[in-house]
C-alpha cells in the first residue's frame, strides 16, 4: 500500500470515528502556488469540533515531486502530515480562548507547535484576534549536523507572533487579513533570525455546506535576499453539519 493511500485511509478513519459526536464538522481541499518558486502543493483537512469546544483536526500534504516549475497534479507524493487538537473555551458572550497542540510530521523532522488564541468579536460583522505559537522542530538524529552554522542542520525554534481582522456582512462574502511576525534561532530571511508574513482571505458561501476561497500571502523567497514573492491558494470547504 502507497504513503498516498495509507494517509487518506488514517485521515477518513480518524473522521469516521469523531462523526458521531461532533457538533460541527468540515472537509477543506486547498491548492497553493508561490508565484517566485512556481511550485504547486496540496493538503486535505477534516476538522471536528465537540459541543464542549474540544476540537481535532487531521491534515495531509502533497506537492509536485523533485524541482519541476509550473506543474500540478502530475507526478503528486507526500509533503507530511498534520495532527491538531485545540479546545475553545467562551470567555464571554464575545471573546473565546482557544489554546492547542500541533504535531506536524515530514520525511526527516516533526514540529511540535503550541499556541494560545485570543478572539474578540467586535460586533455582528467585524471580530478581531491574535495568537502566540512557539514551534519546535525536531531533526531526525541521523541528518543533524552540529558544525553548520545558524542551526541550519540541527533542531530549529520559532515563536510566531500572529494578527488577524475580519469581517463577515450579512450577506454570502467574508474576508480576513492576517500578519505574522516570526522570531527563530536560525537564518529565515535576509540573512537575519525574522521574517513576517501577510495574508488575506476571500470567501463566498454558496449554501449552508458549500464555501469556496481564495488567498494571496506575502511571503520570503529564500533565507539570504530581502527577496519577496505572492503565494496564491484557491479551495473549497464542506460543511458536514
Amino acid at each position: 500500500m502507497n504513503t498516498t493511500l495509507r494517509n487518506l485511509i488514517a485521515v477518513g478513519t480518524l473522521g469516521l470515528s469523531f462523526y458521531a459526536c461532533a457538533d460541527s464538522a468540515s472537509i477543506n481541499y486547498r491548492h497553493s502556488f508561490t508565484e517566485d518558486d512556481s511550485i504547486h502543493s496540496d493538503r486535505i483537512k477534516l476538522s471536528y469540533r465537540m459541543d464542549s469546544g474540544l476540537g481535532f483536526a487531521a491534515e495531509v500534504k502533497y506537492k509536485t515531486a523533485g524541482d519541476r516549475e509550473d506543474v500540478a497534479y502530475d507526478n503528486v507524493v507526500n509533503n507530511g502530515h498534520e495532527f491538531t487538537v485545540d479546545y475553545n473555551y467562551k470567555l464571554s458572550a464575545k471573546s473565546t480562548l482557544q489554546p492547542l497542540f500541533i504535531m506536524d510530521s515530514v520525511k526527516d523532522a516533526t514540529t511540535y507547535k503550541f499556541g494560545l488564541k485570543y478572539t474578540y468579536k467586535i460586533d455582528d460583522a467585524w471580530y478581531v484576534a491574535t495568537r502566540i505559537r512557539h514551534d519546535a522542530r525536531r531533526l531526525d538524529r541521523d541528518v543533524i549536523d552540529r558544525s553548520k552554522d545558524d542551526r541550519a542542520k540541527d533542531n530549529q525554534n520559532t515563536t510566531r507572533f500572529e494578527g488577524w481582522l475580519g469581517w463577515t456582512p450579512s450577506g454570502p462574502w467574508a474576508f480576513e487579513y492576517q500578519y505574522i511576525y516570526f522570531d527563530t534561532d536560525y537564518i529565515r530571511y535576509d540573512n537575519k533570525k525574522s521574517d513576517y508574513e501577510q495574508n488575506m482571505v476571500v470567501k463566498y458561501k454558496i449554501n449552508k455546506q458549500w464555501q469556496p476561497f481564495m488567498e494571496v500571502g506575502d511571503i520570503k523567497v529564500n533565507s539570504t535576499t530581502d527577496d519577496r514573492q505572492a503565494r496564491w491558494r484557491v479551495g473549497i470547504q464542506y460543511n458536514f453539519l
